[in-house]
């Protein structure tokens, strides 16, 4: 008997070591793989007022990821643009969030997320009750800080790189096309 508990726990040890190993071994796919649309939604701002006062507004922002998109293989929809969701096809949101503050000396500091999102119910044991789930799958953060009259500018370049850097890392993400020769 203490020969049979000596093997399952030698046994039970073995597995448990190399099952990381094995789901290392399958491999992960990249965050954004397989990706079909993403919904570019408004821009929220934590401080309008200030924001208004630093020339952001949610017009510029959606020209400025708009432009940003067009022309590349990045499948984004502006949320007024978008389309009932489709069965099979998956569909993220990306939230573009400022938070802009200002002080006496008329400076202007914003703080600028881009988040790639979506949202689900599931259930998770123990409790067989419904939680929501938030899935992030790319997000990116920058500081931009100028006086007013070039805060609109600073903010503009800071939503370029990050829109060049999610173009990139979508592009990265897809599976290679097979060309049949």
């Amino acid at each position: 008997m203490k020969k049979m508990i000596g093997m399952f726990a030698y046994l039970t040890a073995f597995v448990l070591c190399a099952l990381p190993s094995l789901v290392l071994a399958q491999g992960a796919a990249p965050e954004l793989y397989g990706v079909r649309e993403v919904v570019v939604d408004y821009a929220r701002f934590d401080n309008p007022k200030a924001s208004d006062s630093c020339g952001l507004s949610r017009e510029m922002v959606s020209s400025i990821l708009s432009k940003s998109f067009s022309g590349t293989s990045f499948p984004a929809v502006m949320s007024i643009e978008a389309k009932p969701p489709v069965l099979g096809v998956a569909r993220i949101q990306l939230i573009p969030q400022i938070s802009t503050y200002t002080n006496d000396s008329l400076d202007c500091i914003s703080w600028i997320s881009l988040t790639a999102e979506n949202k689900a119910n599931i259930v998770v044991p123990p409790v067989q009750t419904a939680r929501n789930l938030r899935v992030i799958y790319w997000q990116s953060r920058m500081l931009a800080s100028s006086g007013r009259t070039t805060h609109e500018q600073k903010v503009i370049d800071a939503l370029k790189s990050m829109a060049d850097d999610l173009i990139q890392r979508y592009r990265v993400a897809q599976p290679p096309e097979i060309s049949i020769k």
